[in-house]
């Protein structure tokens, strides 16, 4: 999943080549490291976290002790990055600091009004302490790992997904959560492969603009192109993102697609509008435990996805200067603006 997620987003981030990115910085340098909680071990800046890091498999200076190199620091706190940071614990440890956060579990059968129709028996739901969302953790068994002292494979978090409702009449809320998603993102310089949304019966050669279609921080500060014939000449139009989604997204089974990636994860926001409201189903991948795992393709495929983010990194770069050589030049607006940051 993560090989074929970096790959899309390359390509998405190569039709509209956006920008601003700050690289972080990565070595393949292996790291030598001390089981969590040793004696004399030097914590990592997420192990100072508060989480239960009891597993042999999370090791200082390192996402986790497979890892080649250091991990950048984005320990930023937003909704976003608060999710993420609950993969790589260890399966006992994670439901754990679940009941200690407030979550609390629910029937899979209660789970219905969220859409969500799932074929995994072993699959759990927890409201939030709020309960204006739903979590559905991803326990990974690490099948190609050491088997542990007692001789089980070593059971960690992998991959989390939320889902929030909002009733169909909201349509400011919804605007306002996918805005805040898009916020969450930058602050944690995520790099922004696309943007995407359709409906049912939705053109793609019309003025007004009826389909988002932007790749990238810069695509986000342009806005979505159309090409029209006016008075039997060529008219280039571009609308900005917000503007287009606000006026269609109460279209019949209008949806709309927002996905990321940094190096150890992948970041997807999918809004749908079912019968009865809008549904937003948030996911967050970590490649290093779904995809890396040791014993089977970690040291072949790393160099892959490290020279993948690269190329993204440099189609960022390149974005703006790109967008100044089209024949029609679009107005690049301030990204805090577009973004909402005061």
């Amino acid at each position: 999943m993560q090989k074929k997620w970096i790959s899309v987003l390359i390509v998405a981030i190569a039709l509209a080549l956006p920008v601003v990115a700050q690289k972080p910085k990565t070595t393949t340098k292996s790291t030598k490291t001390t089981a969590a909680g040793s004696p004399g071990a030097q914590q990592s800046a997420a192990e100072k976290m508060g989480y239960a890091r009891t597993s042999k498999y999370w090791g200082p200076g390192t996402y986790y002790c497979y890892a080649p190199g250091t991990p950048t620091d984005k320990m930023v706190n937003t909704a976003v990055s608060a999710m993420r940071d609950l993969t790589g614990i260890w399966a006992a440890d994670f439901y754990t600091e679940l009941g200690k956060q407030g979550y609390t579990e629910i029937a899979k059968k209660d789970f219905q009004k969220w859409y969500h129709r799932s074929k995994n028996k072993e699959a759990r739901y927890f409201y939030s302490p709020d309960k204006s969302y739903v979590v559905a953790p991803g326990v990974k068994t690490l099948d190609n790992s050491p088997a542990m002292p007692d001789g089980k494979r070593a059971e960690v978090s992998a991959d989390i997904t939320w889902y929030r409702f909002i009733p169909q009449a909201d349509t400011a809320k919804v605007v306002e959560a996918v805005w805040q998603y898009l916020r969450d993102l930058y602050k944690m310089k995520i790099i922004l492969g696309s943007v995407g949304t359709n409906f049912k019966k939705a053109e793609m050669k019309v003025y007004p603009i009826q389909r988002v279609g932007v790749g990238g921080w810069a695509g986000l500060r342009v806005g979505t192109f159309v090409l029209m014939m006016e008075n039997g000449k060529p008219k280039g139009y571009y609308e900005l993102a917000e503007d287009i989604i606000r006026r269609t997204m109460s279209k019949p089974e209008f949806e709309l697609k927002i996905l990321g990636m940094e190096l150890a994860y992948t970041y997807a926001l999918t809004l749908n509008l079912e019968k009865e409201g809008y549904v937003l189903r948030y996911d967050i991948v970590s490649g290093f435990l779904k995809e890396l795992e040791p014993g089977r393709q970690w040291k072949d495929e790393y160099p892959t996805v490290l020279s993948q983010y690269k190329m993204a990194l440099k189609m960022q770069d390149e974005g703006l200067v790109q967008f100044k050589k089209l024949p029609v030049q679009p107005v690049i607006h301030d990204l805090n603006k577009i973004l909402h940051i005061k």
